[in-house]
């Protein structure tokens, strides 16, 4: 097999992670080694699910407003440019509880995924661009 990436797409519902699942283990049988990365993984190499976008000014206010919370946003938050990410599932995911749910919400609210299209093409774009380089920088 030549091919190093495999991406299995499809409607909701239409057996993708079945699909994926299979593969993964048909090419595992086979001695090849696997990495499966289904949605909604928070360590997908290429997807932002459960990730919020702040632009400087905003994460200053962020952290202005839950000064309780600022050490643990500022090691969390990811630097982007002049902006952050801030991997909100993965935080409330390590904190459970002790993550409040009204700042949950609050950081939710800018999910990468409810920004502008642009914004959020070039954001996806670039992400996948690094997966690309490291991918072919590792191998």
């Amino acid at each position: 097999m030549n091919t190093k990436l495999i991406i299995i797409e499809g409607l909701p519902g239409s057996g993708k992670s079945t699909i994926s699942q299979l593969v993964s283990e048909i090419l595992t049988d086979r001695g090849i080694e696997v990495q499966l990365f289904q949605e909604g993984n928070l360590e997908h190499p290429a997807d932002y699910d459960g990730v919020s976008f702040y632009s400087q000014d905003e994460f200053n206010q962020l952290l202005s407003d839950h000064k309780g919370f600022k050490e643990m946003l500022e090691s969390r938050a990811i630097k982007c440019r002049n902006d952050f990410l801030i991997p909100y599932r993965k935080i409330k995911n390590e904190f459970g509880s002790d993550f409040p749910d009204d700042l949950l919400q609050e950081i939710s609210t800018k999910d990468i995924y409810e920004l502008p299209f642009d914004q959020n093409v070039k954001l996806i774009t670039e992400k996948w661009s690094s997966f690309k380089k490291d991918s072919l920088h590792n191998n």
